[in-house]
């Protein structure tokens, strides 16, 4: 493609595979919507230097220099093998990977081959607080040669009064590290203010001004991954989505009624990341677990749907109830009925500690007996079946129902990983408490006296979401999944 003032390739309509793909002087290299897209062996040559042939009156700075931009919500894009060159908005600000006098797309002032000031390498859309992105992107063996700005998390709106669902909840799977720079496997998510330690795992975290993002080293925990959840507690408010509240670019607010941060007492001053009436919830894990926490108290009644992790990264939920509180856990299969081959409906048992939970297939739970705090695993389960007939926590190779496909839906490409969340399956957390009064129904009455979840052993401080080491030796070191090291991970 060559000399488009928009997309050189734009698909918004069916999965595509893309391989072998030029694209020079181009407003954007490419783009796409869709749940499936495969891009390798890409050039993305931004500006070449060459003087940009327009009609009267036009102006090469008119038009961006940006590379590829990662869509907003149910998108599964994966892009490997590609080089971008000259692309992304030159300015000192944005100096930190390549300070050549020549390197981006050039400056907004050069009309003849030079691009707006609003270029950059990768784009993420950042403006809704409607849609908002799951675990959608994934990268490997990326170039970046003479760039300019190489991140941006762009919200269209001007004078935004605020931050975005969608602008907290950006992340990246960086496979290789090569579009983080820590050349080896990375962890990418959002590096705006109000997210507070939510991206910030450990001391070693690498924030990027650029985006801003934050870089989370994947090999400093034995299993480290991403994870998304959709939480729904009240459907009076959650209804209200799109509606009068959390809006989609538009002028609705999006008021934070809780917040969400990992369990520990490195995270226990945290506020977290915000959780709105569109509480959908993207972030690290295989550390000790998210502690949800709703200013209106404990929630009665709980729903997780459209989940997305893997098998081998996993992902606890803690939530804190009054002392004493009995719950009902149950996963739910969609389009399913039980027969003596599959099962659609599994009950969850309790168990004596919060390890047992973590060690377990997702489906136990383990509450504190002193602070009430409820915990789970959550767990991707196949869309149409809980078990065949046992309960299955399903791995990367679980055949899928009848033998067809896999039990996990996922978009695999050039040796990157994706899970895909399904519409339908659930799970659903029921505690016995009485219910409050008036627009609080939807919670406990009793109300509850913050607790924090422990989660090193005696003699040991958190240094990390998924990390304690000894406070007289720093070298010895336990991880959330009870592995042990005498020695400081690389």
């Amino acid at each position: 493609a060559f000399l488009v003032p928009g997309p050189g390739l734009n698909s918004w309509s069916g999965r595509a595979e893309i391989v072998g793909y030029e694209s020079h002087d181009n407003g954007l290299s490419a783009e796409a919507l869709e749940s499936g897209f495969w891009i390798d062996n890409m050039l993305s040559h931004c500006r070449t230097g060459e003087k940009i042939a327009l009609p009267s009156g036009g102006r090469a700075n008119d038009m961006k220099g940006d590379g590829f931009f990662w869509y907003d919500t149910n998108q599964e894009h994966i892009i490997t093998n590609s080089v971008f060159h000259n692309c992304g908005y030159r300015d000192d600000k944005y100096n930190q990977y390549d300070t050549l006098p020549d390197r981006g797309c050039g400056i907004d002032t050069d009309s003849d081959s030079g691009c707006s000031s609003g270029s950059t390498v990768f784009g993420f859309l950042t403006h809704s607080d409607q849609f908002n992105p799951e675990l959608m992107q994934g990268t490997k063996n990326i170039t970046f040669k003479d760039c300019g700005r190489r991140f941006k998390l762009y919200d269209f709106r001007s004078s935004p009064p605020n931050s975005t669902v969608s602008g907290r909840n950006q992340n990246w799977l960086d496979t290789d590290g090569t579009a983080s720079g820590l050349n080896g496997p990375a962890l990418i998510g959002s590096g705006l203010d109000d997210t507070g330690l939510w991206w910030k795992v450990d001391d070693e975290v690498i924030y990027d001004p650029h985006g801003p993002l934050n870089f989370i080293k994947q090999s400093n925990g034995p299993e480290r991954g991403l994870g998304h959840i959709k939480v729904w507690w009240d459907d009076a408010v959650h209804n209200e989505v799109g509606v009068t509240v959390c809006g989609n670019g538009d002028s609705k607010p999006c008021p934070t009624l809780g917040y969400i941060k990992h369990a520990g007492e490195k995270f226990a001053l945290d506020s977290g990341l915000p959780v709105t009436a569109n509480a959908d919830i993207a972030g690290p894990v295989g550390g000790y677990g998210w502690i949800l926490q709703l200013a209106q108290g404990a929630p009665k009644s709980m729903k997780l749907e459209l989940i997305e992790v893997r098998w081998d990264t996993p992902l606890l939920l803690h939530v804190q109830y009054p002392p004493g509180t009995g719950f009902t856990i149950e996963a739910h299969a969609a389009w399913c009925s039980t027969n003596q081959y599959y099962s659609c409906i599994e009950t969850f048992q309790q168990v004596g500690s919060v390890a047992e939970v973590r060690s377990s297939l997702g489906n136990t739970y383990y509450v504190n007996p002193t602070t009430g705090i409820l915990t789970v695993r959550v767990i991707q389960s196949p869309k149409n079946f809980v078990g065949n007939p046992e309960w299955l926590l399903p791995n990367n190779n679980s055949v899928g129902k009848w033998g067809n496909g896999y039990a996990i839906d996922r978009f695999e490409r050039g040796g990157v990983y994706l899970p895909t969340m399904s519409y339908g399956p659930y799970l659903q957390i029921d505690a016995n408490c009485a219910a409050g009064s008036g627009g609080n129904q939807a919670f406990c009455a009793d109300s509850i006296q913050s607790a924090t979840v422990d989660v090193c052993s005696a003699g040991y401080e958190q240094v990390a979401y998924d990390k304690c080491c000894s406070k007289s030796n720093p070298l010895l070191c336990e991880f959330a999944d009870g592995a042990k090291t005498d020695t400081q991970r690389p």
